[in-house]
């Protein structure tokens, strides 16, 4: 299997640095260790913005802009990065649904790059990121159908199924799910950053998802 970025994007004014991770994993609710890191997380981000909105913050900031150079309009279709953001300064936390998808989020939610999880089983073929065109959509998770013109998207032999907006339906990570890929969106953003957040991921993951007995705990 091999990960692709569309040589198009060269010309669209910033640089993309993606970042990938594959692990075998056993998902399961998140251990007391994941939920404590998850409230450290999302104290620290407030703390950080100090009430300020997401968008203030430099790398969603920079990933917005490189929606706007593709084609998409970032205030109708924000990163998720910054919707997690949203969410937490608004007081809501995150999302809790497993280990895997909850430390994706804890990762996407501290360096304000968007993350996607996605079943390795469930993608076939190389992987190409590309900008979505005029009547390609997926089935978003808990979204309906997604437009994915004018968006940066994951596609692999069966077509469309992840990006820095919202990931489909057809890899996400359930219980089922034993190896993952995991992907860091680095759109506009410099690459020792990316590396910093993969870096955390590692952390994460190793920490939280691999071993069932401690993952289950």
């Amino acid at each position: 299997m091999a990960f692709l970025i569309d040589p198009a994007f060269a010309g669209m004014g910033f640089p993309v640095h993606v970042g990938m991770l594959d692990y075998d994993v056993a998902v399961a609710p998140a251990s007391e260790g994941l939920k404590l890191s998850v409230k450290e997380g999302c104290d620290m981000r407030m703390e950080e913005l100090m009430g300020e909105a997401a968008s203030t913050d430099p790398v969603i900031a920079a990933v917005r802009m490189a929606f706007k150079l593709t084609g998409k309009d970032p205030s109708r279709y924000r990163p998720s990065s910054e919707a997690l953001t949203r969410r937490v300064v608004a007081g809501k936390g995150l999302y809790a649904v497993n280990n895997v998808v909850d430390s994706g989020n804890l990762v996407s939610l501290v360096t304000g790059l968007p993350v996607g999880c996605y079943d390795a089983d469930k993608v076939e073929g190389d992987m190409l990121l590309r900008v979505g065109l005029e009547g390609e959509n997926y089935d978003g998770v808990g979204r309906g159908a997604i437009n994915l013109e004018g968006l940066p998207v994951l596609f692999d032999d069966k077509g469309p199924f992840g990006s820095p907006f919202s990931d489909s339906g057809r890899t996400a990570v359930t219980e089922a799910t034993r190896r993952i890929y995991f992907v860091l969106y680095g759109l506009n953003v410099d690459v020792a950053h990316v590396e910093a957040a993969a870096e955390i991921a590692d952390t994460l993951i190793t920490a939280y998802c691999q071993d069932r007995e401690q993952a289950e705990a």
